[in-house]
């Protein structure tokens, strides 16, 4: 009991944080910066006011979602997923929230419209942009082939910036992938995207272990308490406690006594399903004979 209680507190204390902390404008380090920048607008810099202030036909516009659809089991919470707003004066960008109650731009989605550079400072025309040019464009993209079960996209990404091409259904089997008949086929959108949230809550001592808290696993990955600061409760998937000798179990070498063995439902590359699978062999080898 003591040790649930532990947990609902520090889940509702890195809530209130966060919300105390989203209106604060953060400075960004310049090289950060022109990565989640384009056409003038940073990303966790620009709000819907400040847009709205720029000209007064910003509208509502629904957004598909190339990486996680609708089909799929999960959303990115890192943004307002499906939803958008657009404005005649910028064309091609469409900006979302990165949440309902933030005012912060966490993605901009570049549409067929845009003609413009992209953070690189490479010029592109989207309507005319082949999967080749992102080649030529982002070499380091070349092996980046992705996407989900539910998706109807290929997705080739870095750790801001999207390409998208989409998959022939026709071509049976699919893989391997035949990449040389992907090469002359449109790139259908773009997306620029990062946590604000992670941004507004850096932690200088995300890797210093106070002796005295429970060993944190985050995904199957051994972190502290300052990791928590980055995630909202609404990214949690499960969380498991495990005390006294079934702790020992899990971290014998650290001497720990109690072990939280957190999992998260917003990580675009986690098969959520695999984890709790994974979780729940664990509890199965600790507490079945």
């Amino acid at each position: 009991m003591k040790y649930c209680i532990i947990i609902t507190t520090l889940i509702l204390s890195i809530n209130l944080y966060g919300q105390s902390q989203t209106d604060k404008k953060v400075t960004i380090d310049s090289t950060l910066a022109k990565k989640i920048s384009i056409s003038g607008f940073c990303l966790c810099q620009t709000t819907l006011t400040d847009l709205r202030k720029s000209t007064s036909d910003f509208k509502p516009i629904s957004v598909e979602e190339m990486d996680i659809p609708k089909e799929c089991f999960s959303q990115d919470t890192r943004y307002v997923n499906g939803q958008g707003f657009y404005s005649k004066q910028y064309p091609g960008l469409i900006f979302q929230k990165e949440e309902e109650n933030s005012d912060y731009i966490s993605k901009i989605r570049l549409t067929k419209e845009f003609i413009g550079n992209l953070p690189n400072g490479k010029h592109i025309e989207l309507g005319n942009l082949k999967l080749k040019d992102i080649f030529l464009i982002y070499p380091e993209l070349k092996n980046s082939w992705g996407s989900r079960d539910c998706s109807d996209y290929w997705n080739f990404s870095n750790d801001t910036i999207s390409f998208f091409v989409r998959i022939d259904k026709n071509i049976k089997p699919q893989f391997p992938i035949n990449k040389e008949y992907y090469l002359d086929k449109p790139v259908e959108a773009i997306d620029l995207l990062i946590s604000c949230y992670s941004l507004f809550h850096k932690s200088k001592d995300l890797f210093t272990e106070p002796t005295n808290e429970p060993l944190f696993y985050l995904d199957s990955i051994n972190v502290n308490s300052g990791v928590l600061n980055l995630y909202k409760p609404t990214d949690i998937a499960a969380v498991t406690v495990y005390k006294d000798s079934n702790a020992i179990k899990i971290a014998v070498e650290m001497g720990k006594f109690v072990v939280i063995y957190i999992t998260t439902k917003a990580m675009p590359e986690i098969d959520i399903g695999h984890i709790l699978n994974q979780n729940l062999l664990i509890m199965q080898k600790l507490f079945l004979p």
